[in-house]
């Protein structure tokens, strides 16, 4: 029978090298090692989708079809949980959508005591590494609106700074000289020799000096904790100098490709147990050129007013992107083994937006996706929540799989998790019955059935209804006026009543202005069930 060995053993050389070593299973009948630790990983895709590209439509929870623009998840099928009927907020704005990703729906400018869920579940599981957290981005500043840059809120209800370099996270997390048991003694001794002297010069120095000095003293502890933290966590017991530097990336998917390797390594190491990446800003001006695309991001997710079938398509090409770099993550957790199993086991990842329609901006039927949690989750399903649930009751359930308390003030404290998440219980969405007609007099057009975006991309400024016992469905051929006022987008693959202006020529109906639109179901912007 093979010997147990300490998770802590490293292997020592002349000159006092030490090649410390990866968890190795004859490590793991240590009691503190018989349980991995939980990671998480926030990855956030900005400024909505194309619903028909990304919608799935029909199938059931344990036998579905990945929509198109899921289709590179096609490899990792049995390790994700696509979750839909997200979001049930008539509108969400850029500034909005970030902060829903991760902090649920609020209000801008009221952010007391409303941590991002990647902030609280840092505070639960971040003791025992050498980083709380990284907070991560692919681009700058969006000067225009800056809250468009953010979806991390520390308690206060801040902005949390983001890094954008693989080259500077990664040296900041493998390359850092303290990282060495030798460099760490000597700086704690420096502290300590600081520290003296600071006390004593504190009792020869006025009210005001002092008070500074303490603040001064509280920094120097908090250096030594973190020195303290470098020789408990686990990451110090890994080779970092075997680790490959990035090089300087020659465009954007280099630098994310980069990026998603570091954080590999970052939860792999232990070196921090919770991640949030932005793969842009909401609002992102970003030009994919490396996709062939020549125009900016957020001009080209204005599919409707800005119409062709050339921009649809490389609107397309931009979200099938984001959806391969998720899977390029999945795979890398995929490929690193942790004791018996894979660090995706125990990595719990939100790939996901904080709109659904990208050219209205509807707040519902938000792209959500997880993956990994073995045994916390039950992948490899479809879980269609029988109506439109916030965001909130996902989050909620997010923290109680880390243990999270929610904090008796935080706006998340009163909602309800979301059911289905592990395999359990939930009410699964089943079409309301209803029945569909068409009236034509004169100009006036009232129309009764079920409302769809057009799967067509030469029509994708256009939407349809079926209509029992019509050769071709009504088409609704509208000004972007009518769009944006009545909202259609967010009342797709529901049952409506319209009545507007139009005509029929031959066997089809055109409907070319609404005045009255009224939902079948009682669907209501905003409507939040708790």
């Amino acid at each position: 029978m093979p010997k147990m060995i300490s998770r802590r053993t490293v292997l020592r050389g002349a000159c006092g090298a030490i090649l410390p070593l990866p968890y190795l299973n004859a490590m793991a009948e240590e009691p503190q090692q018989q349980k991995k630790p939980l990671r998480f990983v926030a990855l956030f895709k900005p400024n909505g989708v194309h619903p028909p590209s990304w919608n799935i439509e029909g199938g059931s929870e344990n036998s579905f079809r990945l929509s198109p623009m899921m289709a590179p998840l096609a490899d990792h099928k049995a390790d994700v949980l696509v979750v839909d009927n997200m979001g049930a907020s008539g509108f969400s704005g850029h500034g909005t959508s970030v902060q829903r990703f991760l902090s649920g729906r609020l209000t801008l400018g009221k952010r007391e005591g409303a941590a991002s869920i990647d902030q609280l579940i840092a505070d639960k599981i971040a003791p025992g590494t050498r980083h709380r957290s990284l907070e991560l981005t692919t681009e700058g500043l969006f000067t225009q609106a800056p809250v468009c840059s953010y979806v991390s809120y520390n308690s206060q209800g801040r902005p949390v700074p983001r890094e954008s370099d693989p080259q500077l996270i990664f040296d900041r997390l493998f390359r850092d000289p303290l990282v060495h048991p030798a460099q760490r003694r000597d700086m704690t001794s420096l502290l300590d020799r600081v520290d003296d002297h600071a006390k004593n010069l504190a009792k020869r120095v006025g009210k005001e000096d002092r008070r500074t000095l303490d603040q001064y003293l509280t920094a120097v502890r908090e250096t030594e904790k973190k020195i303290e933290s470098f020789g408990t966590a686990a990451a110090t017991k890994t080779d970092f100098d075997s680790f490959r530097r990035p090089t300087a990336p020659a465009n954007l998917n280099e630098q994310v490709e980069q990026m998603l390797d570091v954080i590999a390594l970052a939860l792999w190491t232990d070196s921090t147990r919770c991640v949030s990446y932005m793969l842009g800003n909401d609002n992102s001006r970003m030009i994919f050129d490396f996709l062939g695309v020549k125009k900016e991001h957020h001009y080209l997710s204005h599919y409707f007013r800005n119409f062709s079938r050339a921009n649809i398509e490389d609107l397309y090409k931009i979200c099938v992107w984001h959806t391969e770099k998720f899977a390029y993550l999945v795979k890398r957790l995929k490929a690193y083994s942790e004791g018996e199993g894979r660090l995706l086991d125990n990595t719990l990842v939100l790939f996901g937006a904080g709109m659904g329609e990208s050219d209205a901006h509807t707040g519902q039927r938000i792209p959500t996706v997880l993956a990994g949690a073995s045994g916390r989750l039950k992948t490899g399903r479809y879980v269609r929540h029988e109506r439109h649930m916030e965001l909130g009751h996902l989050h909620r359930s997010l923290l109680a799989t880390f243990g999270v308390e929610v904090p008796r003030e935080h706006h998340l404290a009163q909602v309800n998790p979301l059911a289905g998440l592990d395999g359990g219980a939930f009410k699964a969405y089943q079409e309301a019955p209803f029945q569909s007609s068409v009236e034509v007099a004169q100009t006036k057009v009232t129309v009764q059935g079920r409302l769809r975006f057009s799967h067509d991309l030469d029509k994708a400024n256009q939407f349809f209804i079926d209509v029992e016992g019509e050769a071709l469905p009504v088409r609704l051929q509208v000004p972007f006026k009518t769009f944006e006022q009545h909202n259609l987008p967010y009342y797709c693959g529901s049952p409506v009543r319209i009545v507007g202006k139009g005509e029929r020529t031959g066997k089809e109906v055109v409907v070319t202005q609404v005045s009255e639109l009224q939902s079948l179901v009682g669907l209501k912007p905003g409507s939040d069930p708790k």
